[in-house]
């Protein structure tokens, strides 16, 4: 029998952080992720988007320079147009969207709005009380796309041939 049910969640919740905070960056960039299809008149793809729902946030935001690279190699690893990565504090019920590239921030800001606080040279979009991938997340990008989002340009390797420029 349980005395105080509130003491024990915030018991399992404190034991899942520290066990999430032990994982390695690909263990929590796939942990929880799904990928939703599109297909549009302007953009047609797979977005990956992955969920790390903790009590101490700041333990998962601070491993940013490890958890960045990771999202770009799972991306290209499956084939994705876009993945993201919240990290959402499940005590204070805020998010806080992981952005590995243009792409992701250019969707990120037509899906959530260019109200949201964007820093850490792109990569970090504060999403407020925004913490459901079902019912924040994924319905905002589905409308976005459906508005006619478009992927911005790639910027990959340059169409000049070098030796003719001399």
């Amino acid at each position: 029998e349980v005395d105080d049910i509130e003491a024990l969640a915030a018991a399992q919740f404190k034991a899942k952080s520290r066990e999430l905070a032990g994982l390695s960056a690909n263990g929590l960039v796939n942990g929880d992720q799904k990928s939703f299809s599109f297909s549009t008149d302007s953009f047609a793809g797979d977005v990956g988007f992955g969920v790390v729902e903790t009590t101490d946030d700041a333990v998962i935001i601070d491993r940013l320079d490890e958890l960045l690279p990771e999202i770009v190699a799972v991306k290209m690893e499956k084939g994705l147009s876009a993945l993201f990565l919240a990290v959402v504090n499940i005590v204070e019920l805020k998010g806080t969207l992981l952005m590995c590239g243009p792409t992701e921030l250019s969707l990120a800001k037509a899906a959530f709005g260019e109200d949201c606080a964007i820093t850490n040279g792109d990569t970090i979009m504060n999403l407020g009380n925004r913490v459901s991938r079902k019912k924040d997340y994924i319905p905002e990008i589905t409308r976005a796309i459906k508005a006619g989002w478009s992927k911005p340009l790639e910027r990959g390797a340059s169409a000049i041939d070098l030796e003719e420029l001399g």
